[in-house]
């Protein structure tokens, strides 16, 4: 999980740009609509906080408006593709490659954090555009709220993080076909001072993600990307290979944040003896 940057341009600017570039009666139609259009972008903008976002009303538009308005996202106007691109561009290079919402796979897709079949009308507002990967798309899909009308997913333009570790692995070997192996679970803690409220929100989100269960099925693949580095650094003493896999951990976490399940999973490695007796040079 990590935190995004917000696009520095002005989100009007894209939404002109997208209805400026439809053609026939359709492009009629929404230029029509666009000082209505605008009128929405000024709600979601004015409501963009942890307290507000959450009581976005949705506005009444009749088939074939929404018809129109959805076909601006699922067109390839170039507009949209540069807003696309600088959504991405802006966020930091080492975490650009994941998606915010799991941190595991490559976001490929845009999800709409206001769903776009509730809120036709922000289908390309910059703030509602997240990058995710399919997976997590696919889990989401146009849930937001819940019956109460709290919201369930983290928004991460929007919502305060933990800055301390929230991810407890739990190493433990096996035998497997007479060979020991590693199997790894994982455990989601609040970390000390950080509010109660903000964290159930967390807490939602990895149990609608079903992200432990996830990070459990990906850890064999980041446990043997460790293992392998291990082995080709030759180390003959536990004690130097940790201290060389501290580093590797430190520079890891430097580029992922501290939130990253493989870093709670590295720094879990580092302290599992059976892993770094395993790891040494004959």
């Amino acid at each position: 999980m990590h935190k995004l940057r917000r696009v520095k341009e002005i989100p009007k600017k894209f939404l002109t740009q997208i209805v400026g570039g439809k053609a026939g009666d359709r492009g009629v139609r929404l230029t029509k609509m666009l000082p209505d259009i605008e009128k929405r972008y000024e709600v979601l903008e004015d409501a963009f906080t942890i307290a507000d976002i959450g009581g976005v009303a949705k506005d009444t538009w009749t088939k074939v408006q929404r018809e129109d308005l959805l076909h601006c996202y699922e067109s390839t106007a170039q507009a949209l593709e540069e807003l696309k691109r600088l959504i991405m561009e802006r966020q930091s290079e080492g975490i650009r490659d994941f998606c915010p919402y799991c941190g595991i796979g490559a976001p490929r897709q845009f999800d709409h954090y206001l769903p776009k079949e509730k809120y036709p009308e922000l289908s390309v507002h910059a703030h509602n555009l997240v990058p995710c990967c399919g997976t997590c798309n696919g889990k989401k899909s146009d849930i937001w709220l819940d019956a109460t009308n709290n919201r369930v997913f983290v928004n991460f333009y929007l919502d305060s993080l933990p800055t301390a570790p929230m991810l407890k692995p739990d190493v433990k070997w096996v035998v497997r076909k007479g060979k020991r192996v590693p199997t790894v679970s994982f455990e989601l803690i609040r970390p000390a001072g950080f509010s109660v409220a903000k964290f159930s929100l967390i807490e939602s989100h990895f149990k609608k993600l079903e992200l432990l269960s996830r990070y459990k099925d990906q850890s064999h693949t980041e446990f043997s990307l460790l293992r392998d580095a291990s082995i080709a650094r030759e180390a003959k003493t536990i004690t130097t290979l940790r201290k060389f896999l501290q580093k590797f951990l430190e520079q890891r976490e430097h580029t992922l944040g501290p939130l990253n399940w493989r870093i709670a999973l590295y720094r879990s490695l580092v302290l599992d003896v059976p892993f770094l007796t395993e790891c040494l040079k004959p």
